[in-house]
């Protein structure tokens, strides 16, 4: 019965080990879709590089990147947050600039009391498209 036991605990050891590894893969094949728009600029900083892209396909590249992350740390700094997203997000088509008004404007709803804090940092790693400033 022991013998039983110990196969058993054995078997859901490697069964947790396996399902592990396959969200560290996931997450990495998640990663590596979208690095092909991430390279280091003149600075020596990560950035985003956007200019030919449509603009659904902008938003989750940025939803996706490292990039969103590094820059996002600076919470609840919005004028880092602007100068990180000026200077590494290397757009043609205004993205960038929409992106900036959309986190101004999340801003003005949180300092105005009507969202929470916790609803400001959420509305800053998942911009929503369809508020007015986007």
């Amino acid at each position: 019965m022991q013998i039983i036991i110990f196969l058993i605990e054995v078997s859901l050891i490697f069964l947790l080990i396996d399902m592990d590894s396959f969200e560290y893969k996931s997450a990495d094949n998640i990663n590596n879709q979208y690095s092909a728009y991430c390279a280091i600029n003149d600075m020596g900083d990560n950035s985003l590089f956007l200019s030919n892209v449509s603009n659904r396909e902008k938003l989750i590249i940025w939803r996706n990147s490292t990039i969103q992350e590094e820059i996002l740390e600076n919470f609840p700094n919005i004028n880092i947050i602007v100068k990180d997203i000026e200077s590494r997000i290397i757009d043609d088509d205004g993205f960038k600039q929409r992106l900036i008004d959309n986190i101004e404007y999340v801003q003005g709803r949180y300092l105005s009391g009507e969202i929470t804090e916790e609803e400001f940092r959420d509305a800053l790693y998942n911009p929503d498209p369809s508020l007015p400033s986007f």
